[in-house]
């Protein structure tokens, strides 16, 4: 077994998950560490808080770092609200915002609506709002609320098998954790709703604050298309291509990821 799974396990039994309600809706996440600077990670559409555990552990030294998980709530706007309640929560006024592919689209949303709440932001394995090409996908999605959950989740897994590890140089933890994801943790309600978040569109504003483009040479989700689309966007981002590491580099090669958001950091 790769060594890196039992990191993961035992990350998991070591942390508490907090909990914070709001509007009927429950949000999880971890909340580790302390200091002057704040780093909240988002995942994107498929895992949970703890998919950022390697980059909670390489950083908490010197920071308070929050991973949250979503509940299934649809929208961009409710999302910002939930993710800006739990930095509350944990008294932080800014917070360095990391996120990637869905993540990454909320990243963008908190900087074009909630400009304030952010110290600097990465965006990650992701895309600009609204883009054609990732909006053919929506077809799929609006099948799958008619398709059976074992289904839906079978899809999902088996295009992880055929695509996402195999990009990632077939890494073992992300194939343990995407098939743990699409067996036993995530269900049909948590993809549909995010789904519909990963389609939503809203007008883009470059951030005034530092802010970050990270991306895979062969990231089989966002195509070169996408990638040159999002860097047109934000002309002032600093850009680091991580190279042919696939769409989760955080979790395949966290050793990549976590220095080029210490370059970041430090820049």
């Amino acid at each position: 077994m790769d060594p890196r799974i039992g990191d993961l396990r035992a990350f998991r039994r070591r942390h508490r998950l907090r909990s914070l309600e709001r509007n009927s809706q429950v949000w999880r996440y971890y909340a580790l560490g302390g200091g002057p600077r704040t780093l909240l990670f988002l995942h994107g559409l498929a895992g949970a808080g703890d998919i950022w555990f390697q980059q909670l552990e390489a950083f908490v030294g010197g920071a308070r770092v929050l991973a949250p998980t979503y509940p299934p709530t649809g929208s961009l706007e409710v999302m910002a609200r939930g993710v800006c309640a739990v930095l509350d929560a944990e008294g932080a006024g800014r917070a360095v915002v990391v996120g990637s592919s869905l993540g990454g689209l909320l990243a963008q949303y908190l900087a074009a609506r909630r400009p304030q709440r952010l110290e600097r932001v990465v965006f990650a394995n992701t895309f600009p709002p609204g883009h054609p090409e990732i909006l053919k996908g929506r077809r799929l999605a609006v099948l799958a609320r008619w398709l059976p959950e074992r289904l839906v989740l079978g899809m999902m897994l088996r295009n992880a098998r055929k695509k996402l590890v195999p990009a990632a140089g077939g890494d073992a933890l992300l194939a343990y954790y995407l098939e743990e994801q699409y067996t036993r943790r995530m269900r049909k309600t948590e993809v549909l709703a995010r789904s519909r978040a990963v389609f939503e569109t809203f007008a883009l504003v470059e951030p005034q604050v530092p802010h970050a483009i990270f991306e895979a040479a062969n990231d089989p989700l966002i195509p070169p298309r996408v990638r040159a689309d999002l860097r047109a966007r934000y002309p002032g981002a600093f850009v680091r291509d991580l190279g042919e590491v696939g769409h989760f580099s955080y979790l395949s090669h966290p050793a990549r990821f976590n220095a080029a958001l210490e370059a970041f950091l430090e820049s």
